[in-house]
């Protein structure tokens, strides 16, 4: 068909609106009707179609508030959902183009048709947002169903930051009133919001859509409710983990942080695995097939068993690629050999974050060449006067002395992390002085939202995550970064004493 039929369903529940997107894709599969609905959202978090709630979403806020998880049908990352927004989805019939492509090509039609309503210097910033006068206005998702594309886009009438940034683990987020307020300053919001003024943009809107679609006719009508309610299936049912030998972890990559884990038989055979991630991939259930080939298999059966799997199938992974999954895996079964070789549980060896720039070094041997170690100045005792200095009396009363006393009579150089900016002047100085590799101890939030940071630096090290009062979970990380978070985190000292035994018998040897 060369028609674009369009409308508005006005405002619902956001799970409410999960299911119409599904029945939307039904009908757009099975009569070949291309279909643009508009709408607003009642509070809630969406999911990315892949995405990981643990790293996404801080659940104990969004519980004690009432906010809903759901999952959207598209990729990409979490949004914030509440009705002053310009939410919208299109379904149509899958045409040749990549997931970015779409990405691109939808939000240049959302990009023009603001630009036809009067608003000014609209651009698209990669890989998926909406930007008037360099401020963040909206953002764009895709999905593919059963050769169906799905997108959705929202753009902000009103702003809600300060729900936003505590309701989502955003990175560089800034929870004090002026960071708040700093935020707040990288978004915008529609200006023209009188009912003929929203009118006029969503025709606007659907007119660009339709010509990106190379559809020439549209089509306004009523939208009929075609939602039950009944128990709403949009809401995210999230089972409990299974705290056995099971492996967990993730991996940055350009695309997105992909999640993975695995549980392992007596065989060391993968029983169960999951793979997901704030990342955009065709067929949509592309994870679930990979996850279904791996049923079984060994190590080093999980490249193979892939390859077979793609070779007849017509698939994408947006920004990364079937080595960036297989090296996770690798990873995951490298935290089996890990737990055995330290003798210590599951849980444990999960704890540990690999930062290897090259990709060629496993944790044991970053652990066997490291020199140096890093502490956070938050794993020290609050009335500790050493607390925000780079140093230790070794006093005894706190595992960071003792990290201090163990490392420093095996010869490695300890260093406390004041803050954000110390870290990055402890990697140079590190790096000027041809370290070949460091342990360190921050929380997996830190290391995911400076990753780059890490990487800059060029060296390899084994990261061990820290528990406890994490600043991400009592909403300081803007405390945090300058140096001035008041609670404890903790530091696994038998873990860390193990890894630093590692890094002696190395040096000793040398």
């Amino acid at each position: 068909m060369d028609k674009l039929l369009w409308g508005d369903s006005g405002l619902r529940d956001a799970a409410d609106n999960i299911i119409l997107d599904a029945h939307q894709m039904i009908v757009t599969r099975m009569e070949s009707l291309p279909m643009l609905r508009f709408y607003e959202n009642g509070h809630a978090v969406a999911l990315g179609a892949f995405e990981d709630k643990d790293f996404a979403v801080r659940t104990a806020y969004c519980r004690a508030r009432s906010i809903p998880v759901i999952r959207r049908i598209t990729g990409g990352g979490t949004a914030y959902l509440y009705p002053d927004q310009v939410a919208w989805s299109l379904t149509i019939q899958a045409q040749e183009f990549s997931m970015a492509q779409w990405l691109e090509r939808l939000c240049m039609a959302v990009c023009n048709g603001l630009s036809s309503s009067g608003y000014e210097n609209v651009y698209f910033h990669k890989p998926n947002d909406i930007y008037a006068n360099n401020r963040k206005l909206g953002s764009v998702y895709v999905g593919m169903q059963d050769d169906v594309i799905v997108a959705n886009g929202t753009l902000y009438r009103s702003l809600d930051i300060s729900t936003m940034l505590r309701a989502l683990r955003v990175p560089k987020e800034k929870l004090t009133v002026d960071g708040i307020h700093t935020a707040g300053l990288h978004f915008t919001t529609l200006q023209n919001q009188s009912a003929a003024d929203l009118v006029n943009l969503k025709e606007s809107l659907a007119r660009f859509m339709a010509q990106m679609c190379n559809l020439e006719t549209l089509v306004h009508t009523p939208w009929i409710d075609s939602v039950s309610h009944s128990p709403r299936g949009g809401h995210e049912q999230f089972p409990e983990p299974d705290h056995g030998r099971t492996y967990s972890g993730f991996l940055a990559t350009s695309g997105g942080v992909l999640h993975g884990s695995i549980t392992l038989d007596d065989e060391l055979r993968i029983s169960s695995a999951k793979i997901g991630g704030n990342v955009y991939v065709r067929p949509h259930h592309l994870f679930k097939k990979i996850q279904s080939v791996w049923y079984g298999a060994s190590e080093s059966e999980i490249s193979q068993r892939m390859e077979s799997l793609l070779y007849d199938l017509r698939w994408e992974m947006s920004g990364f690629s079937p080595g960036h999954v297989i090296k996770l895996f690798h990873r995951l079964f490298e935290r089996n050999r890990i737990a055995q070789q330290l003798a210590i549980t599951a849980s444990a060896a999960n704890s540990f974050m690999v930062h290897d720039p090259d990709g060629d070094m496993d944790a044991m041997e970053i652990a066997a060449q490291a020199e140096a170690v890093l502490v956070p100045y938050c794993a020290k005792p609050a009335w500790c006067k050493w607390r925000h200095k780079d140093g230790c009396s070794r006093c005894g009363k706190c595992d960071v002395g003792d990290i201090y006393d163990l490392a420093g009579r095996q010869g490695l150089k300890v260093t406390t992390v004041k803050n954000f900016e110390h870290l990055e002047q402890t990697l140079k100085t590190l790096k000027l002085q041809d370290t070949r590799c460091y342990i360190g101890m921050c929380c997996n939030n830190f290391y995911i939202k400076h990753e780059d940071a890490f990487r800059a630096a060029g060296i390899p090290a084994l990261l061990l995550d820290i528990a406890g009062a994490n600043c991400y979970d009592l909403l300081q990380e803007q405390a945090a970064y300058s140096g001035k978070f008041i609670a404890e985190s903790a530091i696994d000292l038998e873990v860390a004493a193990k890894v630093i035994h590692i890094a002696h018998q190395s040096n000793a040897c040398h």
